[in-house]
């Protein structure tokens, strides 16, 4: 790979994550020190403060959210993959091809794709700028480090790197234990999953140091053939606090093997056999991904902080595919190197009722995609990306009000060079959001915000599917895309009931819609649509009705529609021959992917030492495609799962062991296909009658499989 460039301000400079919300900030700080005093007691509230909110919204602000704390994500978590974790919170919708929560797994919040999803790891971003992807492929076992998550659907607030286009998924690292520690988890379930990680933590030292770590393997067969995966991750984090500044490092690096599965399958074929991989056993990747961040953050005095961080991102490896299926003649192999660097600063003042944060981010790219074969290389290419964006943000109290505005500036450019040079282009954005809350009393609150966001197009958009450019590509041929953001709902908090209801309208210019088409590397191709829009209700609900019974309930439901779509079918004639193309342009059809209807609703019971829970879930029916055709859908299903754990900590209290059962699809529910495409066609006779045809391909979810997990405290 080439080296990115470092310039000179880049590397003094620093960063920090960008943007407190200020009403957060006066209330945590106040949580940190004396409100009348003047001089900072400790640092490492401070330091954990802006960790954990960084670029989230705090709890009053005027945004559409989900927060899930480390209690929460224990509980939920047995090393699957985040898009299976976070499936029970509003609008989510997930599938993997392995058909369980392990190799490439992916999730869509209101039916967008997780490649318009801004993801952030203490604030740095974590999509690749050029595609927009993360893999949580390469970095298996992640949850088990992460402290919250906090999910903001909609354009949400500021962020870095990738734009929140359609939401954000924003993680935060653990904050330093303050004891020493450590502990052992181990795994064993369906289909040969093994999984083990241990944890250490050294607690912090007199002199304000403090290390930990955790190392994770992880070993499954998966459920579809040929799907297996094998994971080796570390995780490291370093830190020392003062009395008014801190320092952290915070860093992970993963390597996987995976048996590679993207490719959907026939209904036909499924109904024979579920677990049928047109790929087979030689077609795999190797794939390694570091990413590190240094941290630091000062605070001026008791209402003003400063913070500055640097990153790294990197990822290479490659994957293998046959060059004729049928024939299988020669493996290509296609290599991926690529990385990025990036570097934030943040200001943010709160006094009694006005707040402000201010930043700059800016991250520069470069990846090189390769294809080789036992012949030697066939093709290389590189794309370079910078990104760069400064923002405000700003908060006001006026009595029972609560004024939120929030504008960014953002300018990306991006170059390609290969055996086509196709030259530079860049964008520049302005988005600005503003929004309200009234607070009815001190436990019920309601809001309303809109906001603006916008999108350039991915690398492989801009390339119409090409991994390598064989003709001349117009760069500025798909247009950037954008989303105008109303968003209002009610927050309800008492001792026995949490609820949070609102509704929104995304309405989008020239969206980068999906096709239902995969390019020749099994990516998702994309196109731009004039108009569109996302509609919709939703709720997030729990209901503690004793002290050991709760009733946990999420839904969504929405309508959702592309104002015109054209679809290109190929024709072929009696003998099967291809003879031309033909255009059919469809009105007011659901995009696809986006089921109109999502309900989760679980019952848990708890007492001291024990738990059970059962959590059942229905995903309506959705479009492979955007033809709105009925012939060419994914089913609706239902889906239960259980999970019961006990503690063991009476018979070894200093080890406190836990013994956690995760059943899912308990009712071995055979029909639960929650992705997959189509190929639409025309056949055409000797006569010249058409006939409109198709193959409809899903991907699988898993009948019903378990993990046992067991837990140590060393």
């Amino acid at each position: 790979m080439k080296n990115i460039r470092l310039f000179p301000w880049l590397a003094l400079s620093a960063i920090l994550v960008p943007g407190i919300p200020p009403s957060a900030l006066a209330q945590d700080t106040k949580e940190v020190v004396e409100e009348e005093s003047e001089e900072l007691e400790t640092t490492p509230a401070i330091e954990e403060t802006i960790t954990v909110i960084g670029i989230r919204a705090g709890d009053e602000l005027p945004v559409t959210k989900t927060n899930l704390d480390a209690q929460q994500i224990d509980t939920l978590s047995y090393g699957q993959d985040v898009p299976q974790l976070l499936q029970y919170t509003p609008a989510m919708t997930w599938y993997s091809d392995s058909g369980i929560g392990s190799n490439y797994s992916y999730f869509s919040m209101r039916g967008i794709q997780q490649t318009r999803i801004s993801m952030t790891f203490d604030g740095a971003p974590l999509n690749d700028p050029a595609e927009h992807a993360v893999y949580f492929n390469n970095f298996h076992d992640f949850t088990n480090t992460v402290d919250s998550i906090q999910i903001q659907r909609g354009v949400g607030t500021s962020s870095v790197g990738s734009p929140s286009y359609g939401g954000s998924v924003n993680f935060a690292s653990s904050p330093p234990a303050q004891d020493r520690g450590g502990d052992l988890r181990l795994a064993l379930g369906s289909y040969e999953t093994m999984r083990a990680s241990f944890g250490y933590e050294s607690g912090i030292f007199e002199n304000g140091f403090s290390v930990g770590g955790r190392f994770s393997y992880a070993d499954t067969d998966g459920y579809r053939d040929n799907s297996g995966t094998k994971h080796q991750t570390g995780f490291l984090d370093a830190g020392w606090q003062g009395e008014r500044s801190s320092l952290k490092l915070v860093s992970f690096f993963g390597e996987v093997e995976t048996q590679l599965a993207w490719l959907a399958v026939e209904p036909e074929i499924l109904s024979v056999n579920r677990r049928f991989n047109p790929l087979d056993e030689e077609e795999r990747d190797n794939f390694r991904q570091n990413f590190a961040q240094l941290k630091y953050t000062h605070a001026l005095r008791i209402d003003t902080l400063l913070t500055a961080s640097f990153y790294y991102n990197g990822a290479d490896g490659w994957f293998r595919l046959w060059d004729d299926p049928e024939a299988k003649n020669e493996l290509h192999q296609f290599g991926i190197d690529q990385a990025f660097i990036g570097s934030m600063v943040t200001a943010s003042k709160s006094l009694d009722q006005f707040s402000a944060t201010v930043g700059a981010h800016f991250n520069d790219f470069s990846g090189d995609h390769t294809l080789d074969t036992e012949g030697g290389r066939i093709y290389e290419n590189t794309g370079d990306k910078q990104t760069a964006n400064v923002f405000g943000k700003l908060e006001y109290r006026l009595g029972a009000w609560l004024l939120f505005g929030d504008l960014q500036l953002r300018w990306a450019e991006f170059s390609y060079k290969g055996d086509v040079d196709l030259g530079t282009v860049d964008w520049t954005f302005l988005d600005p959001k503003v929004g309200v809350r009234r607070f009815v009393s001190p436990r019920l609150s309601v809001y309303a915000s809109i906001g603006q966001a916008q999108r350039e197009p991915a690398r492989i958009d801009l390339l119409l599917g090409e991994d390598n450019a064989t003709f001349p590509h117009d760069l500025e041929a798909v247009r950037p895309e954008k989303v105008l953001d109303f968003e209002a709902g009610v927050d309800l908090n008492t001792p026995e009931l949490a609820l949070q209801a609102n509704v929104y309208a995304m309405e989008f210019t020239d969206e980068i819609a999906l096709t239902g088409e995969l390019s020749e590397i099994g990516l998702p191709l994309r196109t731009n649509v004039d108009e569109s829009y996302r509609r919709g209700l939703e709720v997030d609900l729990k209901w503690q009705a004793s002290e050991r019974w709760a009733l946990l309930h999420s839904a969504n439901w929405s309508r959702n529609r592309i104002r015109e779509w054209t679809q290109f079918y190929d024709v072929y004639d009696e003998q099967g021959s291809w003879i031309d193309s033909e255009p059919i342009t469809y009105r007011d059809v659901p995009p696809l992917l986006t089921p109109e209807v999502i309900l989760n609703l679980g019952v848990e019971w708890v007492r001291p030492g024990a738990s059970i829970a059962l959590m059942g879930r229905f995903v309506d029916d959705s479009q492979l495609d955007n033809t709105g055709l009925e012939d060419f859908q994914l089913p609706s299903y239902i889906n239960v799962d259980l999970r019961a754990s006990v503690s063991l900590g009476r018979w070894w209290a200093s080890a406190s062991p836990r013994i956690t059962l995760f059943i899912n699809n308990l009712l071995d529910n055979d029909d639960q296909y929650p992705s997959g495409y189509s190929y639409q066609f025309i056949n055409q006779s000797s006569t010249g009658e058409q006939t409109l045809d198709g193959i409809p391909y899903y991907y699988p979810l898993a009948t019903r499989n378990a993990v046992l997990t067991l837990e140590l405290d060393l």
